[in-house]
């Protein structure tokens, strides 16, 4: 089947992301070199080497502007481009470089220290390494884009139902605190609020408008270095 993400009212829906996407545009103000054309041309069959030596050139002079892509076990390249695709439209594509950080890349390279977003677009279970890495970015800053993850922590847990590949009317939370609704795809699986005494804040930005109000994409801070993480089981890859 032909892979891409569904992305319905695009303009409305990149408003749920609002926070994430502005501390990457906030990040683009420091001055640093973009990495090369060169190394972006190779990413598919030199990955590893790309991702490892861009991450030192930029890391002599600040921040790096990188931006990674998490399919799980999946190497597609048409997915990673998609995915990509839908990310340059959302942020000024010639100021940041994405890259698919890859399975085996996720324990081993250095990509924690040296990256400022990382999107998790894979229904694949995410194994207990993982979850750790990706908590210990969070922990030192990072943020996180779930579409259609079972990647969560803290506040919130995963539980199934049986809207996949269905179109539902969804509410949606806007920045200046009004609502609108939305016809959109949804993943088949909604988040459940779970009480515990932590430090993580939780916050709905969506949920479908049926009686149970099933929370479907959800804000959540980390930590004390401005961790953040927008979850959502609405912008469903197929």
């Amino acid at each position: 089947d032909h892979h891409h993400l569904h992305l319905s009212s695009c303009h409305e829906c990149l408003q749920l992301e609002n926070s994430t996407i502005e501390s990457v545009r906030f990040a683009s103000a420091e001055n640093i070199p973009e990495l090369s054309d060169d190394c972006s041309s190779k990413l598919e069959e030199k990955n590893d080497d790309c991702l490892s030596r861009g991450i030192k050139r930029v890391n002599l002079v600040g921040k790096p502007p990188n931006i990674l892509i998490y399919l799980g076990s999946e190497t597609a390249k048409v997915e990673f481009e998609q995915v990509k695709s839908i990310l340059q439209e959302c942020i000024d594509a010639d100021s940041y470089t994405i890259y698919q950080l890859h399975e085996e890349q996720v324990l081993k390279a250095p990509w924690i220290d040296n990256s400022i977003l990382l999107i998790i677009a894979t229904e694949e279970p995410i194994s207990e390494e993982n979850h750790k890495q990706f908590m210990k970015f969070l922990c030192k800053g990072g943020k996180i884009l779930g579409f259609s993850s079972s990647f969560t922590f803290d506040g919130i847990q995963i539980k199934k139902n049986k809207l996949k590949k269905t179109v539902h009317e969804l509410v949606v939370s806007k920045m200046d605190c009004t609502e609108i609704k939305l016809n959109l795809l949804v993943s088949g699986c909604i988040f459940e609020e779970v009480m515990k005494e932590d430090t993580c804040k939780v916050k709905t930005l969506s949920r479908l408008n049926n009686a149970d109000k099933d929370i479907v994409i959800v804000h959540l801070t980390y930590g004390d270095s401005g961790g953040e993480a927008i979850l959502s089981q609405v912008l469903h890859l197929q």
